[in-house]
């Protein structure tokens, strides 16, 4: 598979690139709070992993938010399936919370998503960090330790060189939500 770049519409440009590492944003329709409890977060999170595992696509870290997720995935030989991938996570899990929450009608769930490739160490790192401190930053808990949505805990205990020391003041990562 070659190297490739659509560009659409109405969403942002993608780049896709085989076996390359991604990290991947999505967010709620208008910034709305769907993902307020730990059920509906931890179905999102089911869907996000099987979506992920059923295009071959291999998560590193994660967390989901009250009304978005950050990702840092590494890709298979088709990255262009990336697009499909989200579109499945973001259907099944968007038809769930609905369903859960009672929303009648033609209301989207999801938003969008942005990806950026990850092509420097230390660039990897930086969004590693920012991703584990993403629920201190807007304000959910005061220690990534006491937010169980994401994958700090589990990766902490298996980290030989604590990553937090990359720092994240220079990322220029859309995060208003």
């Amino acid at each position: 598979m070659a190297i490739e770049y659509k560009t659409y519409l109405h969403n942002p440009p993608h780049l896709f690139i085989p076996h390359a590492t991604y990290f991947i944003t999505g967010a709620t329709l208008h910034k709305i709070h769907y993902l307020i409890t730990d059920e509906i977060r931890e179905h999102v999170r089911e869907y996000m992993f099987k979506s992920f595992h059923h295009f071959n696509w291999t998560i590193d870290d994660w967390v989901i938010l009250y009304n978005h997720y950050h990702i840092m995935a590494r890709a298979p030989r088709d990255a262009s399936s990336l697009a499909r991938l989200i579109n499945n996570f973001h259907r099944f899990s968007g038809l769930w919370i609905k369903k859960h929450l009672n929303i009648l009608g033609e209301d989207k769930i999801w938003h969008n998503y942005w990806d950026t490739c990850v092509d420097y160490e230390t660039s990897y790192y930086a969004r590693i960090h920012y991703i584990w401190v993403n629920p201190v930053k807007h304000k959910y808990v005061d220690d990534p330790n006491k937010w169980q949505f994401g994958s700090y805990v589990s990766r902490q205990e298996k980290e030989i060189e604590p990553i937090k020391h990359y720092p994240i003041d220079k990322l220029k990562i859309y995060d208003d939500f």
